[in-house]
């Protein structure tokens, strides 16, 4: 905290009281320069929204040996983000019982809608071990980067029986033409496009997610093992609804 320094009445009769031609010349220098950020507000242009979001919101029924059902956006989601926000989101199961979780959130005219999810997952009982940029070879031919939060939390398997529940949450951001693994990037983009490009982003948040099941199932995948299905179905499932033009970077 910066400390306020005390003047004593006879400095104040000492110090030299600035001329009125000077104190005019202020005043005129500050109008000028209030003048001039008001008309740069005026006449700068609008960014206009970008005219088609860089995802198609729709996950497909089937992908590979994974069926999809449909689960529908909870009764708090919708009560605490704006009301044009959508979000698509299936749960999908193959016949050996594995399951993964893919849902997209597209932001509407506010931006709140969209956020980082180490601000969430802490609400929902995970807690974050780590995270780190994979690079995924898409089925289309193009790479794509994503952020790999790893998870974990305690679960009640029996009485007095606790265990840790391991998990990895695959999730990239998608804007206009780009995408990003990083929030912060995402940030810049959303501040340097608007004043270079006159581009609204309208950003959406892409989750791919499955827990552990290593001792939990008999068969279980392990870590690694839980990555590579992850990796391998993100593959698979991100050119269904990602616009061919989106340019993926991670810095």
């Amino acid at each position: 905290m910066s400390r306020i320094t005390e003047v004593s009445p006879t400095e104040l009769r000492g110090a030299k009281t600035p001329s009125r031609p000077g104190i005019i010349l202020r005043i005129s220098a500050l109008l000028l320069l209030g003048g001039a950020t008001a008309a740069l507000c005026l006449f700068s242009p609008s960014p206009n929204t970008a005219p088609l979001a860089g995802v198609i919101m729709d996950l497909p029924e089937k992908i590979g040996v994974f069926t999809g059902k449909v689960i529908a956006a909870t009764p708090g989601e919708l009560a605490i983000l704006p009301t044009d926000t959508q979000i698509v989101r299936r749960e999908y199961t193959d016949p050996g019982g594995d399951r993964i979780m893919a849902s997209i959130v597209l932001s509407g005219g506010e931006k709140r809608s969209i956020h980082r999810p180490e601000v969430c997952l802490p609400a929902q009982g995970w807690s974050m071990r780590g995270g780190k940029i994979e690079r995924v070879a898409l089925a289309d031919g193009s790479d794509l980067d994503v952020m790999n939060l790893s998870l974990v939390r305690q679960v009640e398997v029996g009485p007095g029986d606790r265990r840790n529940l391991y998990a990895h949450y695959f999730y990239w951001f998608v804007g206009k033409n780009v995408t990003t693994p990083n929030h912060w990037r995402r940030v810049f983009l959303t501040s340097y496009d608007r004043i270079t490009k006159n581009l609204n982003h309208r950003w959406a948040y892409v989750i791919v997610m499955s827990i552990v099941t290593e001792g939990f199932v008999s068969g279980g995948k392990n870590e690694p093992q839980t990555v590579q299905m992850l990796k391998e179905f993100t593959a698979q499932i991100a050119p269904t609804f990602m616009r061919k033009e989106t340019v993926s970077t991670a810095d």
